[in-house]
């Protein structure tokens, strides 16, 4: 039987219900083709991790890159807080044991099987592990006991996600690991990044590709032409 599990959170893929940052810039069609490469992508890398793979998305017409999960449940709550812990709780339900599990975002296509395996495996000494995101907030949270709500963390607007949930972790007792540093899609300058990290490992031939994503973004000049318009966010 697979020993761990790899979470999904992720938008049902419908036309303006998706990366509506993204949208801004290049309009609602291209970013749903992106949002639904992402999700491909990052189910795949789920799956050649070895892990279980489980999807939690929001409610919505069927699509089919639920086929790529293992298993599949809707999303409730009103708030993002809400369907967030409902999705942890769900999730530790299903697998009816102390299974460890780590929740990724739909928006992450280029964490690779290798990373997911590398994360899933520092919970074999840590009861929870957490990626930093750049742009704010985590990327990945995982656990190996039972999660902690962490609605707190989204509903108090902190300044400081990964402070404030450190600390939720702390309170409940739990060995924390911190992970690399990494980030997630969700402005054109974030798609700037993941084109140069897809162009390195093209050219190196090492490290994973998401082929998915990088036909979308290759096939679409306009999404270059909207990267160089929009200042960085970044300092």
């Amino acid at each position: 039987m697979t020993e761990n599990a790899v979470l999904i959170f992720a938008r049902s893929p419908e036309l303006g219900k998706v990366k509506t940052r993204l949208e801004n810039a290049i309009g609602d069609y291209l970013t749903l083709a992106i949002y639904r490469a992402f999700l491909r992508d990052t189910l795949t890398a789920a799956r050649e991790s070895g892990a279980r793979v489980i999807l939690a998305h929001t409610s919505g017409p069927s699509f089919p890159e639920q086929a790529l999960a293992d298993d599949t449940f809707i999303q409730q709550g009103d708030t993002f807080g809400e369907r967030f812990d409902f999705a942890l709780e769900e999730t530790a339900k299903r697998l009816q044991s102390q299974t460890p599990f780590i929740l990724i975002g739909a928006d992450t296509p280029h964490l690779s099987p290798t990373f997911l395996q590398e994360a899933l495996g520092a919970l074999t000494n840590n009861d929870a592990v957490i990626g930093p995101n750049l742009n704010g907030g985590f990327y990945l949270l995982g656990f190996s006991r039972p999660p902690v709500r962490v609605k707190e963390v989204f509903d108090h607007n902190a300044t400081d996600e990964v402070a404030v949930l450190s600390l939720l972790l702390a309170k409940a007792r739990m060995k924390t690991r911190l992970l690399e540093p990494n980030f997630d899609i969700d402005m054109p300058e974030d798609l700037h990044n993941l084109i140069r990290l897809i162009d390195l490992a093209d050219t190196i031939g090492e490290g994973w590709i998401p082929t998915n994503t990088r036909h979308v973004l290759q096939s679409a000049p306009v999404i270059s032409l909207a990267v160089q318009m929009v200042p960085s966010r970044r300092r």
